[in-house]
């Protein structure tokens, strides 16, 4: 994964993800979540987001704390998101990675973020993704 167009691959496949700009016209976020189906406002919560302006790119991901400190442990072109706080990470999408990790922790910080911060009564809304 080295492209906008694969992070936003791997995006499009995951159940209840959109796509926005909501801080410029350069940072492409995905965000999970949708409607509540009682009229309610759908409720987003974001697990990436790219800089689409960058060469090479950098992915910002979701991660368990510990899980984080492990990965930077063992790869050091991963830094924090210092203002993002201890669970975001930066991902170079520049092949120094192993082959996958970036796809891998992309779905993971989906996963968290499903699990943690999307309310139940959305999450039951939202189709089985398939692994």
């Amino acid at each position: 994964m080295n492209l906008v167009a694969d992070v936003r691959e791997v995006g499009a496949a995951l159940p209840g993800t959109v796509e926005t700009f909501p801080f410029d016209a350069r940072n492409l976020v995905l965000k999970v979540g949708g409607s509540d189906g009682q009229g309610g406002p759908p409720v987003l919560r974001m697990y990436a987001m790219v800089d689409v302006t960058e060469d090479p790119l950098r992915l910002l991901v979701k991660c368990d704390p510990a899980q984080s400190a492990l990965l930077r442990e063992a790869h050091p072109q991963i830094v924090p998101a210092a203002y993002f706080g201890g669970h975001w990470v930066f991902l170079p999408l520049d092949g120094s990675l192993p082959e996958g990790l970036a796809h891998d922790l992309l779905i993971g910080s989906y996963d968290l973020v499903l699990s943690r911060n999307v309310p139940r009564r959305i999450r039951e809304r939202l189709p089985a993704r398939s692994r």
